[in-house]
């Protein structure tokens, strides 16, 4: 029970964190609560693998960007808005910035084994997050592009 209590209550933070930083980003004001949820989807199932389920960082990222991608890809039709007002604020929670930092600190403390240990998996953190990405936009793309080529086939056939 306790670590369910754990998760949502990091859910619910990580909603609040993204629309601070949808406020910060200038996010439109009629999306910053639905940038923040796009955020809370991310995050909860970011959350819900690494500490529900033990699964890796890098796949834990991986399937919350995943995640809030589509997310994003879906609210930005709904709305009438460009996808990053949703996924840049979205993916904030995702960012792996206290990694980072640590391995900046085991460097200057001349730790630079457990340094580049901690640096490795932040930045493979981060490549899991642009792969997610990356990897729905391109599918958002494709589907866009085969649906205006199949219309285009109709239409032509019509005439």
């Amino acid at each position: 029970m306790n670590l369910v209590l754990t998760i949502v209550i990091k859910t619910i933070c990580s909603f609040f964190g993204t629309v601070a930083f949808g406020k910060i980003f200038n996010c439109p004001r009629n999306c910053l609560f639905k940038a923040g949820f796009v955020g809370a989807v991310g995050f909860g199932v970011y959350i819900v693998l690494l500490s529900g389920f033990g699964v890796s960082s890098m796949l834990s990222n991986f399937a919350g960007t995943v995640a809030l991608s589509v997310c994003s890809e879906i609210f930005a039709r709904w709305y009438k808005q460009p996808v990053p007002v949703f996924s840049i604020p979205g993916v904030i929670p995702l960012v792996p910035g206290l990694p980072l930092y640590r391995a900046m600190n085991y460097t200057m403390q001349n730790g630079y084994s457990m340094g580049m240990h901690t640096f490795v998996s932040a930045a493979l953190d981060a490549t899991a997050i642009a792969m997610g990405i990356l990897l729905v936009s391109g599918l958002a793309k494709v589907y866009k592009t085969s649906k205006r080529l199949v219309a285009q086939v109709h239409f032509h056939d019509r005439l």
